[in-house]
């Protein structure tokens, strides 16, 4: 026999008999009547007879944990067994570690909970290689059971089940300590696990809850895990849409039947009606809880969490196409320190004066800043008023370096200087109030020169959303800053949207706009909270209404009102009343 035929007839340290045995031993403990062999047999025992090729006992063991309802006693008995053969467990026996992890242990009494712990730990510190299928075990008691919804009200756990989850941190916790490495094992752990995102509400929630835990007590996951919530929240935000959950919370029955068969499920009065929206609902609930806690309430951290959730901004929620809710996370973080919503600013408009950055970014990132001036209530007029200064002076070197002998002035070409002068637009009607309070802010208005802006070869209000451009052009001929309805009249005369039956489609060249921060559709905030001041601090932060220039009734000529391009709306509504 040469030497290499030799080499491969030895057994390998994973196996120490043939495969083929093995299975054999597998099947017959499948078949064969169940006995206690807690009482029969010692666990190390057994484990002495698989070193020794007999695998039957071994087999029958796992099948007994796998099938059968132990009792307290037979399972401390099989946990305290097994803890003293630890070292035994080499990696051929790694499917009965792995079916001992898979118990339910956490159910268990204190007593079984506090051996069990001990196994775990001593388990992994004396070998490694068990340190993965260890913590996916451990994080998957995160995850609530179907049927215990009882246990996790609004995905928050209650008072046994929050002793039980104790235990599990408290021995992640102590892993993180005793073994260093495992760090990157639970982060892929707390990505891998992540419940599917048409889960039960409390499913998701309370595993959620759980990884919140996990951050309160091992920051330095922090902008990993943060990354790894936001892009699985996102799923479930991309599917429930605004007009779902409009359509669904509607109280027609007709309307009801219709989403009944996907999406739609008993509800309690102060639930969504649509499920997705109720686990988006509950699950930003509990991000915005923590944002008061790690900001609000620990003021030295606050700047790093600042730093640490605007990176998980840039890196999920930015590069998404047109998110529903999910972008609040960022919009409530910013309410809570004035620096913040100045710094987000900043950070964007960096990104939009780059050349270097993607025109469709720079783009987005001109619309969260437009989105924002108009929504937050919580923005310092000077930093409404500095930032129109810095997108009018933008647009005014840009006109400058034009040729107005080129006849490329398509969207696709000047995408983010139309996307840069639509957002003044709507920013000045929008605000109009606080920006035409007082004489002063009437002159800071006309020193942003609108009229070159409006005027330009590029004519820029014929690319903009009919909406914006209508309510700009009255607020600017009200104060005379410039007058904008010949253009408007011109620009559709020559260019009308195409309409089918009641629908109009989008005119080819009209900028495909998105408003992140309309106004938030989700009920929980709504409801009263046990902190009453945070609750309603979050309700009137995201739940802004349109309360602005709904008496101007803005029009245009009564031929331009009648226009069906004039009155065609496109993504998120700009918010004008009309």
């Amino acid at each position: 026999m040469s030497i290499i035929s030799k080499r491969t007839s030895l057994t390998s340290i994973l196996k120490d008999h043939s495969t083929v045995s093995r299975d054999r031993a597998r099947q017959d403990a499948h078949n064969k009547v169940r006995f206690s062999l807690t009482t029969q047999k010692s666990v190390k025992e057994i484990f002495q007879k698989a070193n020794e090729g007999d695998f039957a006992d071994y087999e029958e063991y796992i099948t007994m944990m796998k099938t059968s309802a132990l009792s307290d006693d037979a399972f401390l008995n099989t946990v305290q067994q097994s803890r003293r053969c630890i070292p035994l467990l080499r990696p051929q026996f790694a499917g009965f570690v792995e079916t001992l992890l898979s118990l339910k242990w956490a159910q268990r009494n204190k007593e079984i909970r506090e051996e069990f712990k001990q196994f775990i730990l001593e388990l992994m510190v004396m070998h490694n290689k068990y340190a993965r299928i260890g913590v996916d075990k451990l994080l998957s008691v995160w995850i609530p059971e179907e049927n215990a919804a009882t246990s996790w009200p609004r995905g928050t756990p209650n008072d046994d089940m929050m002793e039980r989850l104790s235990d599990v941190h408290e021995v992640i916790a102590k892993l993180i300590e005793l073994i260093p490495m495992i760090s990157s094992l639970i982060v892929r752990a707390v990505d891998a696990l992540f419940p599917y995102f048409k889960r039960s509400p409390h499913i998701l929630a309370g595993y959620l809850h759980n990884v919140l835990w996990l951050l309160s007590y091992q920051p330095i996951f922090t902008e990993d895990v943060l990354r790894i919530i936001l892009s699985h929240l996102l799923k479930v935000d991309v599917n429930a849409p605004r007009s779902d959950i409009e359509d669904a919370e509607e109280d027609d029955e007709e309307m009801h039947n219709i989403f009944e068969m996907d999406d739609v499920r008993q509800w309690q009065p102060d639930e969504m009606r649509l499920q997705l929206a109720e686990s988006l609902d509950i699950c930003l609930t509990k991000l915005y809880e923590y944002l008061d806690r790690q900001i609000t309430q620990s003021p030295r951290t606050a700047e790093r969490t600042f730093r640490t959730i605007m990176n998980a901004f840039e890196t999920v929620i930015l590069p998404a196409h047109s998110p529903h809710h999910i972008q609040f996370f960022i919009f409530y973080c910013l309410s809570l320190r004035g620096t913040f919503a100045e710094t987000f600013v900043k950070n964007l408009w960096d990104k939009v004066c780059n050349p270097n950055v993607a025109p469709g970014t720079r783009q987005v990132c001109v619309y969260y800043i437009a989105s924002l001036l108009a929504r937050a209530k919580f923005l310092p007029l000077t930093l409404i008023q500095n930032m129109l200064k810095e997108f009018c002076s933008w647009a005014h070197q840009y006109i400058a370096r034009y040729d107005s002998s080129r006849t490329d002035a398509t969207i696709r070409a000047h995408g983010v200087f139309f996307a840069i002068c639509q957002a003044v637009f709507y920013v000045i009607a929008f605000r109009s109030r606080d920006l035409t309070a007082g004489k002063r802010q009437l002159i800071l208005l006309q020193s942003l020169h609108l009229s070159a802006i409006v005027t330009s070869p590029l004519n820029p209000l014929r690319v903009c959303l009919p909406a914006v451009a209508t309510a700009f052009a009255g607020v600017t001929r009200a104060h005379q800053l410039t007058y904008c309805h010949t253009i408007l009249e011109r620009n559709a005369r020559k260019k009308l949207a195409t309409v089918y039956m009641s629908d109009v489609e989008m005119p080819e060249e009209t900028l495909d706009t998105f408003f992140p921060f309309d106004p938030y559709l989700l009920k929980n905030e709504e409801e009263e909270k046990p902190d009453e001041d945070s609750a309603r601090k979050r309700k009137d932060t995201i739940g802004d209404e349109d309360d602005f220039i709904a008496e101007k009734r803005l029009r245009t000529s009564s031929d331009a009102a009648r226009s069906p391009e004039l009155q065609f709306t496109y993504s998120f509504s700009p918010g004008f009343h009309t």
